[in-house]
């Protein structure tokens, strides 16, 4: 059942391996984009504007090169994430945190669907997990990267 409902969230053509961000706007502006392509989000610019009202309150930064961009939005469809690895970091905030590993939650506002959320909740408490991040920046294949999720 675990393994369905992360299949559900992350789709292969929402994952990303560039080194072409050089900004959170820009990280999250292609993922967004990602987000869209695949009918997860309705209006782009919509969504962004909530991802970016939650960045405004605090840094998404959580340690190890990592970032989760997220916020909830009626822009949402369905509990969804996009995800871009990077081999060089770039400049996450004000606080000059370095990112290699950016995943924006999508997360919709509808309560309707709080279970289909329950995946991005399990997803989001493994990234506590220093051990999986390494890994997560370390591996080559988007496959390989949905395997490892799902297990965890």
């Amino acid at each position: 059942m675990e393994d369905r409902n992360i299949e559900n969230i992350i789709d292969i053509n929402n994952i990303v391996f560039t080194n072409k961000f050089t900004s959170k706007k820009q990280a999250i502006e292609k993922l967004s984009d990602l987000l869209v392509d695949s009918k997860i989000v309705i209006d782009k610019e919509e969504f962004m504007k909530d991802i970016f009202e939650r960045e405004d309150r605090a840094s998404t930064f959580v340690g190890e090169y990592l970032a989760i961009p997220h916020g909830l939005s009626k822009q949402v469809k369905k509990a969804s994430l996009a995800l871009a690895r990077l081999d060089n970091p770039f400049l996450w905030d004000e606080n000059e945190h370095e990112v290699k590993l950016v995943i924006l939650f999508a997360i919709p506002e509808d309560t309707r669907m709080e279970a289909e959320s329950e995946g991005l909740k399990r997803i989001a408490a493994s990234l506590g997990d220093p051990y999986l991040i390494k890994k997560l920046l370390d591996i080559e294949r988007k496959e390989e990267l949905i395997d490892i999720l799902k297990k965890y």
